[in-house]
């Protein structure tokens, strides 16, 4: 059976994705934006240990 690991740090790392894709989004969705924008999160075993964003944008 697969349970997922409540605590407090991952609810914390949790929030900080979600703030980081809203606020990416926000960004990229305009006019004029052409690129890529990625959330990362990286995870040992069943715990998030860091939460990484990155945008890319294409100059035309």
């Amino acid at each position: 059976m697969i349970t997922q690991r409540h605590t407090s740090a991952n609810e914390e790392k949790t929030a900080q994705a979600c703030v980081a894709l809203r606020e990416m989004l926000a960004d990229a969705l305009r006019r004029g934006f052409f690129g890529t924008a990625a959330v990362e999160v990286a995870i040992q075993d069943g715990t998030i240990q860091h939460v990484r964003r990155r945008m890319e944008q294409l100059e035309r």
